[in-house]
């Protein structure tokens, strides 16, 4: 069993050629090209969706491998999750071998699987040495998803840490000249497939709802740690939420326009309102040892970025309140989301959000 970690970037198309170049500065351990084919297995129930897991079969160079990804820890596109492989002679899930290896849920032997979706693509990877011992695995997938006779696209970079920290990895990533058109995705291709296969419907969340939940969870917080990463995890639903929907489902209506532009402007202005909190959770950290003399500047960042996206999305209110177009709005709101400074203000975010950074010492031996 291993603890896979790794942040991952839904990007343009375009991306490739300028992340290879961007890449090249550094030392390239290894590189290669493959083409991954993965069947997702469930029960007929979707035993394993419903408990946040997913089973696959990966075919690669000849190949194939089974693997149980199970649920675990999601900040924005950093996952950090608890992931179980075993080889396979064919192309044909074997779950009671998996049981045994690991000694899991001994009644799993006996569920029957049933073939849900395929996710197919080509992998560019390259391994690179980072400085100071950190070294990075970085994907470039681009292919699709197929569920039945349901099609999307798949267009994502992944950095997985080899070697080294996670604040690490954080930093090489912020470090990149990251262009417009990329985000932080925290939805697994997994994740992605059950959805297209139906198994898990789009609900429209009332934003509302979820903002006064947070003010009642907020206001019974133990402490600043506590409350900012609770706080990140509403931004992270509320974009996945967002992009999930798609601009074309708030475009047809002017109420949902006007209820999700202002659900990000709730966000925003609790940030510039509350500065006080990222203050607290630094000096917290610093007393445990926790973050290094670049914290400072990471806050700072964090508050001149929250200070500007509260400005453009007052802008952005006050042009559809005057033109009463959807689209102009929704498309501003939509490039905001997937620009350069906004996936490095997520990093820093990231970075305070996680309880304990060295707890998720990461290489060779651990």
């Amino acid at each position: 069993m291993n603890n896979e970690v790794e942040l991952k970037l839904a990007v343009s198309a375009g991306f490739a050629a300028f992340l290879s170049q961007e890449i090249s500065a550094f030392r390239i351990l290894s590189q290669k090209t493959q083409f991954l084919a993965n069947a997702y297995y469930d029960t007929p129930q979707y035993f394993f969706a419903a408990r946040h897991m997913g089973l696959r079969v990966r075919q690669a160079d000849g190949r194939f491998t089974f693997t149980l990804k199970t649920d675990g820890k999601t900040l924005g596109g950093l996952h950090i999750r608890p992931e179980y492989n075993i080889a396979l002679d064919n192309a044909q899930p074997d779950l009671p071998t998996l049981v045994d290896t690991y000694q899991l849920a001994a009644d799993w032997r006996d569920v029957t699987l049933q073939r849900i979706f395929s996710t197919d693509f080509e992998r560019r990877c390259w391994l690179v040495e980072c400085g100071n011992g950190v070294v990075v695995e970085i994907a470039l997938d681009q292919g699709e998803i197929r569920a039945g006779d349901k099609c999307e696209p798949i267009c994502e970079v992944e950095f997985e840490l080899k070697q080294g920290r996670i604040k690490d990895l954080l930093h090489f990533v912020a470090a990149l000249s990251l262009e417009n058109g990329v985000r932080l995705s925290a939805a697994s291709k997994a994740q992605r497939g059950y959805r297209l296969a139906g198994q898990k419907n789009t609900a429209v969340k009332n934003w509302s709802d979820s903002w006064r939940e947070f003010l009642h969870a907020e206001a019974g917080a133990g402490n600043s740690q506590q409350k900012l990463t609770a706080l990140f995890q509403l931004e992270q639903d509320l974009i996945e939420d967002t992009f999930a929907l798609g601009a074309d489902y708030f475009a047809a209506d002017f109420v949902r326009t006007v209820e999700r532009i202002g659900a990000f402007f709730n966000l925003y202005h609790y940030y510039t309102e509350h500065g006080a909190l990222l203050e607290s959770v630094l000096h917290a950290r610093r007393e445990k040892g926790q973050t290094t003399d670049d914290g400072q500047d990471a806050l700072t960042a964090i508050a001149e970025s929250n200070a500007r996206l509260l400005s453009q999305l007052k802008t952005i209110i006050r042009r559809h309140s005057e033109t009463k177009l959807n689209r102009p709005a929704l498309e501003t709101l939509f490039e905001l989301l997937q620009s350069a400074p906004y996936v490095k203000r997520m990093l820093h975010l990231i970075s305070l959000s996680l309880d304990d950074t060295e707890q998720y010492h990461h290489g060779e031996n651990s």
